[in-house]
């Protein structure tokens, strides 16, 4: 081999190893290690004494949030916990006993009544008597005039170092803010209502009366290589909840619709629990459409739900619920876990005979899980023979096929080369199944023949993957479900059906996401739970898929993945297995303590917010209900940019397209209901769209984040 060639072969051997090295280096497993917390300035606690005879215990930096302090101490021994703290101005002292604290979290004082100006602070450890360190602060009484009274806002989600959002009063306007700030050098991203925003940590302006869903996201690379699990990611979510009446706001009224707004009695529970099946007012189901739920608190009867607008219940119910207000699905254990192959090989006696140990209920969805979702024609003659059967034994019976879907999918406006939108326009023009579960078998039979409500699928997308105008695939959400029911309604032998909205309250996570750590403050024994559970939706998305489901379509499913929940902070069977972390007020109590209550169900393991949206939205849709039974849907023409939009067929897949809002009404005789959104304004943001409506009256609406409006009014 010649020189020349050892030479060309070393230098693309160089090339290989170096590029190697570079990919390996940027898309391959990284350390944490590498990452170091950057702390924000903050001011630094002057120490006047120690008893360093003791221990070293100091006080480092400290932080005012409003009235509350928060101190970062120092110490190399451990199991100082609690600490007594006595903070000094003027002569006076205010006592603050057993105060806890633990690691990632600084020792806090919720509410501290100071002038401004210095204070002596001094920290006495319970679980070392004498370790006592003594610091002098400055305190400004005017800051502390900024904090949001408790009593009108909310928060449950993650409670740590990384993430500490809360509202803040600044000249009569109301600011979200990040405190916490945390930075380590990765790529940090917030998200409101799954929108990437800037400038948390210094404060965006909010409105009152919303739940603001913030998620926040670390990754050593750029934020859209999230798929990348061996990168070093980290997530935290908060949900805040603001009371309409946290500062006092003027909403412009339209002279020529009245806003149907959110109700002043309406509240998120401030526990884990929902609260919809004791506060709301009773109201009866709107006629002819769906809203088929759980029943989410073992204390709350059923009949609390039936007399809350919800239509339907799961058959575990059936005890205290008629037949025909249930609903259900037999999963794949139903089938012994079996596979489509052994299902395709079923004689139809055997089909039937499971058919025949489904009892009497009113709405059933097919839900096969471990098969694929075009079924072979094997599958879909059992599947025919299946259904058959139980219309034959229960001719009422509302079918859906929820793993199948309905004939026309939709996978959010997605296509080869992304989410496109445009590209969906067509399918106006011939509506027609595109995928052969609804194909005739050769004896003429069709699955279609069967289901008689059409299934539009809303599960909780993906908030990773942006655009250039930062919205996430679940921004088109919406809209995707609205194109889909419409398109669904148009295919001959769908045109009769009923159309459902088929949603979950969370997010599945789909790249091997990091866990998401949910806080309970517990008392008996007094601690803090920290839980890991996944992401839940935005409250603006529950709210949403309310309102067009029942307005626009025929009502929803949403699922829950559990039975009913007991109560109380201290309810769980405590298991570091189950992703659960204890830290025991007084440092020292250990997991023994922590007893669940007996004979009930474990409490929930995160704030179901998302499900009292569901239900406000069907509320909301109760005061529209004389125009929407027997109503007319027509989209309406609206102003964007200067130009006026006409309404056309494809309209909702041109908004998405556009990026525009969407506006659509109900129409019965002289009066009109209208419901807007704009998915994909920043959540922060006010917009005033003006309209166009049917008798030619031109008016103004308002469009507050990606938060659905709805309006009533004559012509």
């Amino acid at each position: 081999m010649s020189r020349t060639t050892l030479l060309w072969l070393s230098t693309l051997l160089a090339i290989g190893v170096l590029g190697g090295s570079w990919v390996w280096y940027r898309y391959g497993p990284s350390d944490s290690r590498r990452y170091q917390y950057i702390p924000p300035e903050l001011p630094v606690a002057r120490t006047l004494s120690t008893t360093s005879a003791v221990c070293d215990l100091e006080v480092r930096r400290y932080k005012q949030i409003g009235s509350e302090l928060q101190f970062e101490l120092y110490a190399s021994q451990s199991g100082l916990a609690p600490f007594t703290v006595e903070i000094t101005q003027r002569g006076k002292t205010q006592r603050f006993p057993s105060m806890p604290n633990r690691m990632g979290v600084w020792l806090t004082l919720p509410t501290v009544n100071l002038a401004s100006g210095a204070a002596t602070v001094m920290i006495k450890s319970d679980g070392k008597p004498g370790c006592q360190t003594t610091a002098s602060i400055n305190y400004d009484a005017n800051m502390a005039a900024s904090a949001l009274n408790p009593s009108r806002w909310i928060r449950h989600g993650s409670k740590d170092s990384w993430l500490d959002v809360r509202p803040e009063i600044r000249g009569n306007k109301l600011y979200l803010k990040d405190f916490a700030n945390y930075n380590d050098g990765r790529t940090r991203v917030y998200l409101i209502d799954n929108i990437i925003v800037k400038d948390l940590d210094k404060g965006i302006e909010v409105k009152p009366g919303y739940l603001y869903s913030i998620v926040t996201c670390w990754i050593d690379a750029p934020y859209s290589e999230w798929w990348n699990h061996l990168r070093f990611r980290s997530i935290r979510q908060q949900n805040v909840w603001i009371a309409n009446n946290a500062i006092a706001t003027s909403t412009p009224q339209s002279a020529a619709l009245r806003k149907v707004d959110i109700p002043s009695w309406f509240s998120p529970s401030r526990t884990f629990n929902v609260q919809f099946d004791t506060k709301f007012p009773e109201f009866d189901p709107i006629p002819g459409k769906f809203a088929m739920q759980y029943r989410l608190n073992a204390d709350v009867p059923a009949q609390n739900y039936l007399k809350r607008g919800v239509t339907h219940l799961p058959r575990w119910e059936e005890s205290t619920v008629p037949y025909a207000r249930q609903h259900w699905t037999e999963g794949p254990s139903f089938f012994h876990d079996k596979d489509q192959a052994w299902f395709g090989s079923l004689t139809k006696q055997q089909v039937e005979e499971f058919a025949d140990r489904i009892t009497p209920l009113n709405v059933y969805a097919f839900d096969f899980e471990f098969w694929h979702q075009i079924y072979t024609p094997e599958v879909k003659q059992r599947l025919i023979w299946f259904a058959r059967r139980l219309k034959e034994r229960n001719p009422s019976l509302n079918m859906f096929d929820y793993w199948g879907g309905s004939a026309y999918h939709n996978k959010n406006f997605w296509s080869s080369s992304g989410i496109k939108p445009g590209e969906f326009v067509k399918d106006y023009q011939n509506p027609t199944a595109n995928h052969t579960n609804f194909d005739k078998l050769p004896n003429g039979e069709s699955l279609g023949d069967y289901m008689n409500i059409t299934h539009v699928d809303i599960y909780p997308k993906a908030f990773f993957y942006t655009n250039e105008d930062n919205n996430t695939p679940t921004n088109y959400l919406v809209l995707s479900a609205l194109h889909t029911s419409r398109i669904n309604k148009k295919i001959p032998f769908q045109k009769n059906n009923k159309v459902v909205w088929f949603g979950w309250n969370r997010y599945m996570p789909l790249y091997k996401d990091p866990v998401n750590p949910w806080h309970v403050q517990t008392n008996d024994p007094n601690g803090e739970l920290v839980v890991t559970d996944l992401i839940t939706m935005p409250a603006s998305q529950a709210l949403g898929f309310s309102l067009f489901s029942l307005i626009t379509s025929d009502g929803y499913y949403l699922w829950h993945d559990s039975q009913p929940y007991g109560r109380g902070t201290t309810n769980y069977s405590y298991d570091s297995n189950r992703g659960m972390e204890w830290y025991p007020a007084d440092g020292r109590s250990g997991t023994e303590t922590f007893r669940r209550k007996p004979n009930t169900p474990e409490s929930p393991r995160y704030w179901d917010y998302p499900t009292e949206y569901f239900v406000l939205g069907n509320w909301m849709a109760k005061q529209v209900e004389d125009i929407i039974v027997g109503g007319t849907i027509q989209d309406l023409a609206y102003k964007a940019d200067g130009q006026w939009q006409q309404p056309r067929p494809e309209q909702v897949a041109l908004s998405a397209m556009r990026k525009d809002p969407f506006v659509t009404s109900v129409v019965k005789g002289n009066k009109i209901a209208v419901l807007a959104i704009d998915s994909f304004q920043e959540p922060h943001q006010n917009r005033q769209v003006q309209i166009r409506l049917p008798n030619g009256k031109e008016t103004t609406i308002q469009l507050y984040g990606n938060w659905p409006s709805l309006y009533r009014g004559e012509l």
